[in-house]
């Protein structure tokens, strides 16, 4: 069974496949490319003014990480609603089980579970968590033949990395 289709630069730079330039030319033509976002705005039908706040801020993390387009705004927005009912729904757990109410507890933990579940697969569909931005097959700059130009999102994980080390 064969792999996912991988984009025509990964396949060149991985070195274990030759193109001809028609074969490039033409893999190149069907695959497709959307333009960075210059910025997230945030969809419509997201009302809450903290929400919306919330969309910007973690629209610029991931354009930033070269990992948003504009066509991404509805997932993002389904993550956000959903990772703050999620909230919302912990607090209730929290409460029912203060209170001592094992029924409601049990019935707020499964709404509870609903809500990560779907937070968890909006952002999973956004590379958004660690073990999904590992699946993101993109050449390194050595692979390349160049030295890359390194972005925020790098170095800011590189610092981190750093501190984990040391810390």
């Amino acid at each position: 069974m064969p792999g996912k289709r991988q984009p025509t630069d990964v396949v060149e730079a991985n070195g274990r496949k030759h193109l001809t330039n028609e074969e490039k030319a033409a893999r190149r033509a069907s695959e497709l490319s959307l333009p960075p976002a210059e910025k997230a705005r945030p969809p419509g039908w997201m009302e809450s003014s903290a929400l919306r706040a919330e969309f910007r801020s973690l629209g610029k993390e991931l354009i930033a990480a070269g990992l948003y387009a504009n066509l991404d705004a509805d997932n993002l927005g389904f993550y956000i609603v959903a990772r703050n009912q999620w909230v919302s729904a912990t607090r209730q757990v929290k409460e029912a089980l203060d209170d001592g109410d094992i029924k409601g507890a049990n019935i707020w933990s499964r709404i509870q579970d609903r809500f990560f579940k779907q937070a968890r697969n909006c952002a999973a569909s956004m590379g958004m968590t660690i073990s999904d931005r590992c699946k993101l097959v993109i050449p390194s700059a050595d692979q390349q033949g160049g030295e890359a130009p390194e972005d925020e999102f790098t170095r800011l994980l590189r610092e981190r990395q750093k501190a984990a080390a040391f810390g």
